[in-house]
């Protein structure tokens, strides 16, 4: 069979499954299946160039944890959620972790959908200036040094975002980078429900076809940990998808559908219906977690304190 290309996916598990959907032979690849507290977690390994092939995504771990609807819990689930999701943080970022941080919140704060980034930064503990001019109440807490940055997109600053984000590490310093996204996917059952982390970094804008500059490591100089939520799929794949699975038929062209629907001016954006509500919750979610992980000295009722 042939590989289906261009298929519109953030998701590494995604790409993965397409391939091996497809018929082909998972070479520069290994994927597993475990779970963190309850919370079924997968990852995909890109070991090498084939892989990279495969999946069309650079070499580097990706981890997916479903993690439901967050936005429909009782605040104990809400709060597992959070712990479970701070663990996973806390191993993507290794040695890095016990450093200084700063956290980007990528994406443009008016398209609700593509919000999560700079919604997530609203609820930071942004401790560097504390450190600063106050370090004894600094130290008092036991706090990470923090310092996080929503730069917006490039129609809204005319500068690249990964410029904005290299000029303030060079300044700053810190030990690790963390970067918020949000993500395209394929399935409709996980927007919204799963979290990837990668050390592989992010092209900002790629899963919806506007390819920004790389946000890695190799760009950055430091390691970085890509966190992303999937929020939108685009009507191609959803048409794909239901086609082939109500017929059947394995000879269906993803590239003619699409084709179709752009002729048509159709090929839009699907997200989740009450998206606001969705989005404030997962961006929540994230942030209580990178709190957690990167200050364990606070407990979550302190955290939720501070964070507001």
């Amino acid at each position: 069979m042939k590989k289906m290309k261009n298929i519109r996916t953030d998701l590494a598990l995604e790409a993965h499954e397409t391939a091996v959907s497809s018929g082909q032979e998972a070479n520069g690849v290994k994927f597993s299946e475990s779970d963190i507290d309850g919370y079924k977690l997968t990852t995909v390994k890109i070991l090498d160039e084939q892989g990279e092939k495969l999946t069309e995504k650079k070499r580097g771990t990706y981890s997916t944890l479903e993690i439901g609807k967050p936005w429909t819990d009782t605040p104990d689930e809400f709060k597992s959620k959070v712990y479970s999701l701070s663990k996973l943080i806390k191993h993507m970022a290794g040695e890095a972790s016990v450093g200084s941080v700063l956290v980007i919140g990528l994406g443009n704060r008016t398209i609700t959908a593509d919000a999560i980034g700079p919604y997530a930064v609203e609820k930071l503990l942004v401790t560097r200036h504390l450190k600063q001019e106050k370090a004894t109440v600094f130290d008092g807490l036991g706090l990470t040094d923090l310092a996080a940055l929503a730069p917006g997109v490039l129609g809204q600053t005319g500068i690249e975002s990964a410029d904005i984000i290299k000029s303030v590490i060079d300044s700053i310093k810190p030990s690790v980078l963390i970067v918020i996204d949000s993500l395209a996917g394929r399935r409709l059952s996980r927007l919204a429900t799963t979290v990837q982390l990668t050390d592989a970094g992010i092209a900002p804008g790629s899963g919806v076809g506007n390819h920004r500059h790389e946000i890695s490591k190799e760009n950055m100089g430091i390691p970085v940990v890509s966190i992303g939520v999937p929020t939108v799929v685009d009507a191609a794949t959803l048409a794909y998808d239901a086609v082939r699975d109500s017929s059947g038929a394995e000879d269906i062209s993803y590239e003619d559908i699409k084709r179709s629907l752009i002729g048509e001016n159709l090929n839009f954006f699907v997200t989740p219906k009450e998206t606001d509500m969705i989005m404030s919750s997962l961006a929540t979610l994230i942030a209580y977690a990178i709190n957690t992980a990167f200050n364990p000295s606070l407990s979550y009722e302190e955290i939720m304190s501070l964070a507001g």
